[in-house]
C-alpha cells in the first residue's frame, strides 16, 4: 500500500482546492491545511493504481508530490509560521501585487491592501515549505516568523520623556537589558515578556510593538581608518566604494551602508563589518506613515505629474522649489514616490 505526501504547494494556487475536494471527496478546509502546511499526508493506505492516479493529478496541478510505502516514516508536522513580504524595490509594487494575488487566489485589490500594510503579513499558520514556494514566485523578500519564538521591540512614542520613562520602568527587576540613557526603545523581549508588559499596561496608546523578524534597519558607517589598507580594501571590494572618493566619504561620516535589512541580515552584516574593523551602528526604521518634503524641483511639470498619482490638487509652478505633502503616506508608497521623484532629480526628506 502507498502513501501520497504533498511536499510543497509548488506552483499551484488555492483555486485547485475545490477541484481536489470534489475529485477525492476531501473537506476543503482540511485540504487548505494540508497544502499550506506541507509536507503533509494527502492519502494513506492507497492502492498502487489510486496512488499513481493521485500523483499524476496533483503534479499536473503544480504541487510537489512524493509517493512512499506505508511502512516508511511519514513526515512530522511542522512548526506553524506567519509569512510577511518586504518589497525591496518599490517600483516592483505592481508586479509583486499580481504575483501575490495569484499565489493567494484573491483579487489584486485585496492583495494590494495586504502589501500596503506594515508589517505586510500575508499568511498565517502555514509551513516553511509554503514560505519557500512563495519566495520562488514573488520578486520580493519573504520573511517567515514563529510569533511565540520571536523577539520583540517596543517603541515608546509619547512626546514627554518622563512619560516614556514611566513605561520603561515597568521592565525593572526583569532580565531585560536597557542601555543607560535609553528613553525610547526596549529591545529583545520574548513573547512572554511582551505579553506581561501589555497585561500591566493595558492601553496600547503611546507604544508600538515590533516583531523583530519583520523589523527593518539601516546600517550606518560611523568611522574607519583611512590608513588601514585592510579596511579600505574591504570598502572598495565588498561594499563597492570607489577608491578615489574614500577620503571624501571619511570626511562626511556617518554615511549609509545598507538602506533596509531585516533583523537576521542586520546581525550578520554587523558581525562582518566589525570583523573588517569598521565602526558601524544601526537605526531601526519605524513602521508608520511619513510626511514628505520635496526639494530641488527643476521640472515642475514632471514633478506635478508624479505627485498627482499620490495626492489630489497638487499645486506646483515653475518657481516652486520646495513642496510639502498635505497628508502622510505609508512606508511602501513613500518609497515608491521617492524613487520616482529622485529619477527626475528631486531630493526627499521624511518626517515620521
Amino acid at each position: 500500500m502507498k502513501r501520497i505526501i504533498i511536499l510543497s504547494v509548488g506552483t499551484a494556487t488555492p483555486k485547485i482546492i475545490k477541484a481536489l475536494s470534489q475529485a477525492f471527496e476531501i473537506n476543503q478546509e482540511l485540504l487548505f491545511k494540508i497544502l499550506y502546511n506541507a509536507p503533509a499526508v494527502f492519502l494513506d493506505n492507497a492502492d498502487e493504481t489510486l496512488a499513481e492516479k493521485a500523483f499524476t493529478i496533483l503534479t499536473e496541478l503544480g504541487l510537489e508530490v512524493q509517493i512512499q510505502n506505508v511502512n516508511e516514516k511519514a513526515p512530522l508536522s511542522t512548526e506553524s509560521l506567519d509569512i510577511a513580504i518586504h518589497i525591496n524595490d518599490p517600483v516592483k509594487l505592481s508586479t509583486v501585487n499580481k504575483q501575490l494575488s495569484e499565489f493567494l487566489g484573491c483579487d489584486e485589490s485585496e492583495s494590494l491592501q495586504l502589501l500596503l500594510q506594515e508589517p505586510c503579513v500575508v499568511l498565517g499558520g502555514v509551513s516553511m515549505a509554503t514560505a519557500e514556494s512563495l519566495q520562488k514566485r514573488v520578486d520580493a523578500e519573504v520573511i517567515a516568523s514563529n510569533p511565540k519564538m520571536d523577539l520583540y521591540t517596543i517603541e515608546f512614542t509619547a512626546e514627554s520623556e518622563n512619560d516614556r520613562l514611566k513605561l520603561i520602568n515597568l521592565f525593572k527587576n526583569q532580565e531585560i537589558t536597557i542601555p543607560e540613557g535609553e528613553t525610547k526603545w526596549v529591545r529583545n523581549l520574548t513573547y512572554e515578556q511582551m505579553n506581561q508588559f501589555l497585561t500591566r499596561y493595558r492601553s496600547q496608546h503611546e507604544v508600538k510593538i515590533y516583531n523583530q523578524s519583520y523589523s527593518r534597519f539601516r546600517i550606518l558607517l560611523d568611522n574607519f581608518d583611512l590608513t588601514n589598507t585592510s579596511q579600505t580594501n574591504f570598502l572598495v571590494s565588498e561594499i563597492g566604494m570607489p577608491t578615489e572618493v574614500l577620503a571624501e566619504i571619511h570626511a562626511n561620516l556617518p554615511v549609509l551602508l545598507d538602506e533596509s535589512v531585516n533583523y537576521a541580515t542586520l546581525q550578520e552584516k554587523l558581525a562582518t563589518y566589525k570583523q573588517a574593523g569598521l565602526d558601524c551602528s544601526e537605526e531601526q526604521i519605524p513602521f508608520g506613515k511619513y510626511l514628505l518634503t520635496v526639494s530641488n524641483i527643476t521640472d515642475s511639470g514632471k514633478a506635478r505629474e508624479i505627485l498627482s498619482k499620490f495626492y489630489k490638487d497638487v499645486s506646483l509652478d515653475k518657481i516652486t522649489d520646495v513642496w510639502k505633502a498635505p497628508l502622510p503616506l505609508g512606508g511602501t508608497l513613500s518609497r515608491l514616490l521617492e524613487k520616482q521623484l529622485e529619477y527626475i532629480g528631486c531630493e526627499i526628506e521624511y518626517e515620521y
